[in-house]
């Protein structure tokens, strides 16, 4: 199911921040995972 066109043309600001919120979020769980294992 591709979603629909019109909904990001809506208000893609807020598609961007979702995007950066969930690559920041994989960043720090990736940093943090990393850490505990040199830390361990």
């Amino acid at each position: 199911m591709a979603p629909e066109p019109h909904q990001s043309m809506i208000d893609p600001q807020r598609d961007i921040a979702t995007d950066y919120a969930l690559i920041a979020t994989g960043v720090v769980a990736a940093l943090i995972a990393l850490a505990f294992l040199i830390l361990s």
